[in-house]
């Protein structure tokens, strides 16, 4: 009788194992339009630069790995978001996060200081060379000073013809 039991107790663990092990051990799944979403957000971290979706170094593929798993266990992409930043910091994301000024400020910052640049420049030059022609005709003379000199061209008038 014992025999039998051991018997069936032993069919039961193969069958376990046979069955319901590959099972269990398959990938979740993963929905992967919120993956290639949170993926999309994120910079590679290893010093190439690139978007993560672009990558394809050994860094990224453990980068996915990790969104894979933390959206296998259920997390939010603001949840993953946050896990990504506090593992490789803030410069994992591909935009800033909007809810810190500081960062908006130092990307938008350069931006500005060109643009401002470019307009002082062209306001110097504006000043400088575009409106500094002036002519004969723009030169303004008084009355007082053609009078004085009216009689002055007469008499040479005179005198030569």
């Amino acid at each position: 009788m014992k025999r039998k039991v051991m018997q069936s107790v032993l069919v039961l663990i193969l069958i376990n194992l046979v069955v319901v092990l590959p099972v269990s051990a398959a990938e979740p799944v993963v929905n992967e339009e919120l993956f290639k979403e949170i993926e999309a957000n994120l910079m590679c971290t290893d010093g190439c630069g690139m978007y993560l979706q672009a990558c394809d170094n050994a860094t990224a593929q453990q980068m996915r790995q990790e969104i894979r798993e933390k959206l296998a266990e259920g997390m939010t992409p603001e949840q993953i978001y946050a896990y990504m930043i506090n593992i490789y910091g803030e410069e994992v994301m591909a935009a800033p996060p909007p809810s810190v000024p500081f960062n908006i400020s130092a990307w938008v910052t350069p931006f500005l200081a060109i643009l401002g640049g470019g307009l002082m420049i062209y306001l110097a030059l504006d000043k400088w060379v575009f409106n500094n022609e002036t002519s004969e005709s723009q030169i303004e003379v008084d009355d007082v000073d053609l009078a004085e000199y009216e009689d002055i061209i007469d008499e040479e008038i005179k005198r030569y013809y």
